[in-house]
């Protein structure tokens, strides 16, 4: 069964909303660093993905420094 388009009225655009979304270098992401051994976190706000993507990989550089049971988790949230 195919579905037949249909014009919209001026009256049924002008309700539709549009929003623009911010550049993607610019979009706010979170960087959660969690200590396991006492679950204590730091979040830190960065404004372009390939930087919290290397924030991520120093931590995992960390884990290889600190001592056994002292783990850090790094969680990159939107």
């Amino acid at each position: 069964m195919l579905l037949e388009k249909q014009t919209l009225s001026m009256e049924e655009l002008e309700d539709q909303a549009a929003l623009e979304l911010p550049n993607r270098d610019m979009m706010l992401v979170t960087v959660v660093i969690t200590n396991l051994l006492n679950n204590l976190s730091i979040d830190v706000d960065v404004r372009n993905n390939k930087v919290a993507v290397q924030v991520c990989a120093v931590v995992n550089v960390l884990n290889t420094i600190l001592p056994t049971g002292n783990t850090l988790v790094c969680e990159i949230e939107q």
